[in-house]
């Protein structure tokens, strides 16, 4: 098997895994847009983390599934095709799917912190733990995700022939950015960091609920509910941990060594895939760790799917979006279904 043989055939494993991780995040949307599921502050960042995965997975499409696809037959409009459009995607989609990456990575870092707040610092969670809090963490995550990725729209640049070229990525020319930015503040701000903040929050987490595990049976209804939720969550961000875990010791490596080690060794351009694909079946899977998970997340996504078939159900107001005041919006409930 040749190299472009070996794009080909992981493209087409990229595709079912994409398609089916759109129509999961498109789902737990629907879900976590409902009335019940928005009142919690988890429910908003689960919501908001739909919507990045949802855009992450539609801008990983161009760049590692499309461009190695056989669209045409024609062997030199093949050729042509791929070159051109791979250029244009590595200039400027690109950056915008490492901003979405970025987003998706500290998003699920709040997440870890919600759940330690809540866990660990119950009396405090009233305070910290509000949609209000909520939404300033998710836009200020959403800011720094672009400031901290727009150099990027600068690594590659549209040479001659419309072949993509490297421009700041360059190490002969531009080693310092290489080092600098592309290395060391790429290791610490999307690897080191959140992953120490998981993994402590996580392990303080994991003692609360092993120490709660004694008193589970006198627990409220409502106190049992949370810690299904909690546990959930663990699942998630240990499980988004491990499919990020090898892309961090590839980032590491090259760092050790000082230059792309994908250009040294197809083997290595193959762990690189492999590390691309553990992303992207994690972003797709999660709608299935919601489901297994979450029985609220079970219930109101089967009616969901009723109040589809019956529009006219009167079920399907409760699922209805909120309005402004705070009350589901009546004048809707039998025109559109929760989810329209």
């Amino acid at each position: 098997m040749n190299r472009y043989e070996f794009y080909e055939l992981k493209s087409w494993m990229y595709l079912p895994v994409i398609f089916i991780g759109l129509l999961g995040n498109f789902a737990s949307f629907l879900v976590y847009r409902t009335a019940p599921m928005r009142k919690s502050t988890v429910g908003t960042l689960l919501l908001i983390l739909s919507l990045i995965d949802i855009l992450l997975l539609l801008l990983i499409t161009p760049i590692f599934v499309l461009v190695f696809l056989p669209l045409w037959q024609d062997q030199w409009q093949k050729y042509s095709f791929h070159m051109s459009f791979f250029a244009y995607s590595t200039r400027y989609v690109y950056p915008l799917c490492m901003m979405t990456k970025s987003c998706s990575l500290y998003l699920m870092v709040l997440i870890t912190i919600e759940r330690w707040i809540a866990v660990c610092r119950p009396l405090q969670a009233k305070v910290l733990c509000t949609n209000r809090n909520t939404m300033k963490a998710g836009i200020f995550i959403i800011i720094f995700s672009i400031v901290f990725n727009f150099p990027r729209f600068f690594d590659y640049k549209i040479g001659d022939g419309y072949l993509s070229e490297m421009w700041m990525l360059d190490t002969d020319k531009h080693w310092w950015y290489f080092m600098f930015y592309f290395i060391i503040l790429s290791v610490i701000f999307d690897y080191f960091l959140p992953f120490l903040i998981m993994t402590i929050a996580n392990y303080h987490v994991i003692r609360a609920l092993q120490e709660s595990d004694e008193v589970i049976t006198g627990l409220a209804v409502q106190k049992r509910k949370d810690q299904k939720t909690t546990v959930m969550l663990l699942v998630v961000t240990i499980f988004f941990a491990f499919c990020h875990l090898f892309s961090m010791f590839l980032k590491v490596a090259e760092s050790i060594f000082g230059g792309f080690l994908t250009q040294t060794s197809f083997y290595w351009e193959v762990f690189a895939e492999f590390t691309i694909f553990l992303i992207i079946f994690h972003t797709s899977s999660t709608f299935f760790i919601y489901y297994g998970f979450s029985e609220k997340f079970r219930t109101i996504f089967h009616d969901i799917i009723r109040c589809r078939q019956r529009l006219d159900d009167v079920k399907c107001s409760t699922y209805l979006p909120v309005n402004s005041s705070g009350a589901v919006s009546e004048s809707k409930s039998r025109k559109s279904p929760a989810v329209v």
